[in-house]
């Protein structure tokens, strides 16, 4: 499986070896129908950490935690669709609070992420519209789900890259954005 290679790749190269077992595979696990194809990575040995995995354009993301996690990595694009992302990205509300703020597109950057980073943290992707719920604030709630604590990556990202994280408000994670082979070729 392509995404499993990719996710493998990226978990190697932000791993230390001595943490990982020669030959290991990673495991799916979707957190909507329980089938082992698709959905989250999941590390194979036990006890092991929550990951969560992210690509884009040259750059990937992981994180680490003790419990759901959600990353989330995108590298901001021209203006040329971003209408429409806005409207699949935002509530009506978050649209309306968005007219008239002088980096809108900023904004919306930050919220996708963070909206992106909670929907995986809840272990469903992009199942729940993100244009259901809210995501500018630190504690983000999705209908039906726990609340997550959310934080933007601004400081660890490099310029053009936006990203986020969502965990359980209390629970440690770590994270590494890197740049290099370890993302999906186009």
């Amino acid at each position: 499986m392509r995404g499993s290679l990719r996710g493998r790749r990226l978990l190697d190269a932000v791993l230390a070896p001595s943490f990982v077992a020669p030959g290991w595979e990673l495991g799916r696990r979707c957190g909507v129908c329980g089938g082992t194809d698709h959905g989250r990575p999941v590390l194979p040995w036990p006890g092991a950490p929550s990951v969560s995995l992210s690509y884009t354009d040259g750059w990937g993301a992981v994180a680490l935690a003790g419990g759901p996690v959600g990353v989330d990595v995108e590298r901001r694009f021209g203006r040329s669709g971003l209408e429409a992302l806005a409207e699949w990205v935002w509530t009506p509300a978050e649209r309306v609070r968005a007219r008239g703020v002088p980096d809108w597109s900023g904004r919306l950057y930050r919220d996708w992420t963070r909206k992106e980073a909670v929907l995986k943290a809840h272990g469903v992707g992009l199942s729940v519209p993100m244009s259901t719920f809210e995501g500018g604030r630190r504690l983000v709630r999705v209908p039906g789900f726990r609340p997550l604590a959310v934080f933007g990556l601004g400081r660890w990202s490099p310029p053009g890259v936006v990203a986020a994280v969502a965990v359980a408000p209390g629970v440690e994670v770590r994270v590494r954005v890197v740049s290099g082979p370890v993302t999906p070729r186009r």
